[in-house]
Formats: structure tokens, C-alpha cells, sequence
């Protein structure tokens, strides 16, 4: 009769610690994409100002402030290459007005890339709190654990390393 209350926990043991002790999985393998896939995804840079107008605009004297001002109130982008740099350098466009050209396109790019982050991010913890919830709803049943039932799940915290949303946290 004492040996009973003895294995009792033993036996609950055994049966709830091999769960505990799995293997976690490795983390999902991340596929990169080419700098050409890239630029197929970007959005197009909108000009309206063209370059032929910046370049007579240089060539007519007018001042740096200027140029840039026109380019930032027309909300002008260029994606430009490096020939092309060396060619409105060589053309007279003033290096300020390239470097705004290029830094205003760059930040335009980790802006777009910022957002695109943060929905996924968003997504991504909206995601881990659906699959608490869902955990925390589930039930332990009569057969687990004595008490009033349903008894809500204890210490529920599905994303163990290699679930899919555990870089989440």
C-alpha cells in the first residue's frame, strides 16, 4: 500500500518529462534573393523633374540650394548608376546636388524597407499572441489533474526554439 503513493509521481513523471525533453528544430532557412531580383522589386524612382532639366539648371549658374529645394518640392527620385554620376559630374551638375540625388534615394529605399520590417514584425507578434491565446484556452482534462474542470493550461508557452515564430521575441 505505501508503494502506491510512491510510484504515483514516478509514473507521472515518466509520462510528462519525455515532452520536455524533445530536440528542438532548427531554425527555418532564410532564402536570399540576387541584387538583380532586388531591383526588379523596388519601386521605380519618380523623376519629375528630369535630369536633362537638372543639368540646364546647373549649366544655367543657378545656386545648389536651389536645385535641391526644386528637387525636394517636385518629390524627385533617381536611382542612378555610377556612369550616369560621372557623366551629370561631367555635364556640371555640383557634387551636393548628386550627393542629395543619391541620399535621398537611399533613404527613401531603408524607409520602404523600415515599413516592410515593421509589418512584418507586426504580423509576426500578432501571430504569437493568437497562438497563446490558443494555447492558453486549451483544457486539462479529468484524467491529468484532479479539481474543478475545466483547469486552464499552466505555464502555456508554445514557441520553443524552432518554432516558426520564436526569432519573434
Amino acid at each position: 500500500m505505501r508503494l502506491i503513493p510512491r510510484l504515483l509521481p514516478a509514473a507521472v513523471m515518466a509520462v510528462l518529462l519525455p515532452g520536455c525533453a524533445d530536440t528542438p528544430l532548427a531554425p527555418p532557412k532564410i532564402d536570399r534573393i540576387s541584387a538583380e531580383q532586388l531591383e526588379a522589386r523596388l519601386p521605380q524612382p519618380v523623376a519629375a523633374l528630369p535630369l536633362e532639366q537638372v543639368v540646364t539648371l546647373a549649366r544655367q549658374g543657378i545656386a545648389t540650394e536651389e536645385i535641391i529645394s526644386r528637387m525636394v518640392a517636385s518629390a524627385s527620385r533617381y536611382r542612378l548608376s555610377a556612369g550616369q554620376i560621372l557623366e551629370l559630374a561631367a555635364q556640371g551638375v555640383p557634387r551636393e546636388v548628386l550627393d542629395h540625388m543619391v541620399a535621398a534615394e537611399r533613404r527613401q529605399i531603408f524607409d520602404d524597407m523600415a515599413a516592410d520590417a515593421n509589418r512584418r514584425d507586426e504580423a509576426c507578434n500578432l501571430r504569437i499572441e493568437q497562438e497563446l491565446r490558443h494555447c492558453r484556452n486549451q483544457v486539462i482534462g479529468p484524467m491529468l489533474m484532479p479539481g474543478p474542470y475545466p483547469f486552464p493550461m499552466i505555464n502555456c508557452f508554445p514557441l520553443s526554439p524552432g518554432s516558426p515564430f520564436w526569432r519573434c521575441l
